[in-house]
């Protein structure tokens, strides 16, 4: 491109910050906008694999996380009708195996290392309470007209949009005409719980993942190991937008009633509960409009069974930042570039995280058979399951339409 105009980013999350992160490094100029205040610190822990770290060293973000987040020794996988252990994964062995850590994180804390890494970048200029309201394509571009906190409207030019406004994108949905996310029946509850506080009989140290029939619960070690992260996740017909819901302490006590003690245990200890709704998004419908590009949960929020949400953001931001770079053409082909060579594995990661949700809350006979093959399965052969998901390069991908 001959143009100096920057690619703009709508969206201050990790996947808006990583995109920024990614397209500077390329050697483009970015312009970021932000509806909310920067840093905007809401959401729970979120576990970052292999496929994600490797573009964070490379982003430069690395030295920022580490000091915040835990590699836990191993991933314990639990019955929560009885507590017996039914697998286990070595975290070391994924490190071994797929050459990049596995760690976990609060996302407030890797979207603060992600803001500060950018905000280092001569590249990137970043802009709050700048909410993206009208999107008109040009010849040279896009011009987006942006509605500030006290009403006045301002306009910005730039090379691109890339629309990473999250799982509530009004981009998606106004200018793409695609449909909303849709609720997937079930709700997350989260709470932080400072470690001396964790009853002992919980292994504070690793991730714990307990299934039980209509729920299941995860829980593991955040900011420097000081503070535990603790998310349930139960079937409910319950729906709202947003992070910050209050939930009923005495409600969820109730429903995890006949679960082992040790979870019983650290469920009572907290009574300042935040819930939202799981909501799903198709990422079969377009991504990508002319000069305008859905990049993260914009384009595919996906249910959390397979951890996987921020890293397809991370992934997102590292291919979006190869297509611009290398594909030769216009700026609609590199896009289309983008989106061809990132959607049928988002397809198959949204597939298995929707199929996991189902295997997390088997419940009669389909949890025995689950809990008997977990039981048997050795942990090598677990493992060698992530492969195509944890094995992931950004170098590997070639692009093509």
């Amino acid at each position: 491109m001959t143009e100096r105009l920057p690619i703009i980013v709508a969206g201050a999350g990790p996947g808006g910050l990583s995109a920024a992160l990614a397209i500077a490094c390329k050697g483009f100029p970015v312009l970021l906008l932000e509806r909310n205040r920067i840093p905007t610190e809401v959401g729970a822990g979120i576990q970052i694999s292999p496929n994600a770290t490797n573009s964070l060293k490379e982003w430069g973000v690395w030295p920022y996380i580490a000091k915040l987040a835990v590699t836990p020794d191993k991933i314990c996988i639990n019955s929560g009708v009885t507590g017996a252990r039914l697998s286990e994964i070595s975290t070391s062995d994924i490190s071994h195996r797929f050459g990049s850590p596995y760690m976990v994180i609060h996302r407030a804390d890797l979207q603060q290392a992600l803001y500060h890494r950018a905000s280092q970048s001569d590249l990137i200029e970043m802009l709050d309470e700048r909410e993206v309201r009208e999107i008109t394509e040009t010849d040279t571009g896009v011009e987006v007209r942006c509605k500030l906190a006290d009403g006045e409207q301002i306009f910005y030019r730039g090379a691109a949009l890339i629309a990473a406004d999250g799982v509530w994108s009004r981009i998606r949905t106004d200018y793409f005409g695609n449909s909303p996310a849709a609720y997937s029946g079930k709700t997350a509850w989260r709470a932080t719980l400072p470690m001396q506080m964790v009853p002992s009989s919980i292994d504070s140290d690793n991730v714990g993942l307990w299934l039980s029939p209509k729920a299941h619960l995860v829980h593991y070690p955040i900011v420097s190991g000081h503070m535990m992260n603790i998310v349930a996740i139960v079937d409910e017909d319950w729906s709202e937008q947003g992070w910050n819901t209050k939930g009923d302490a005495a409600w969820l006590n109730k429903r995890f009633a006949r679960w082992p003690r040790e979870v019983r245990d650290l469920l009572a200890e907290r009574e300042d509960w935040l819930k939202w709704a799981l909501c799903g998004q198709d990422p079969t419908q377009p991504w990508v409009r002319g000069k305008v590009a859905l990049l993260g949960d914009a384009a595919h929020a996906m249910l959390p069974f397979m951890a996987q949400g921020a890293v397809m953001s991370i992934e997102d931001a590292a291919i979006l930042a190869r297509a611009l770079d290398e594909v030769d053409g216009s700026m609609e082909d590199r896009l289309a570039a983008y989106e061809h060579a990132r959607k049928k594995r988002v397809c198959q990661i949204v597939n298995r995280a929707r199929q996991n949700g189902r295997i997390y809350h088997m419940r009669g006979p389909l949890a025995m058979a689950r809990n008997l093959v977990m039981q048997m399965m050795p942990a090598g052969q677990m493992l060698k399951q992530f492969d195509w998901i944890y094995g992931w390069k950004p170098e590997d991908v070639k692009f093509g339409l």
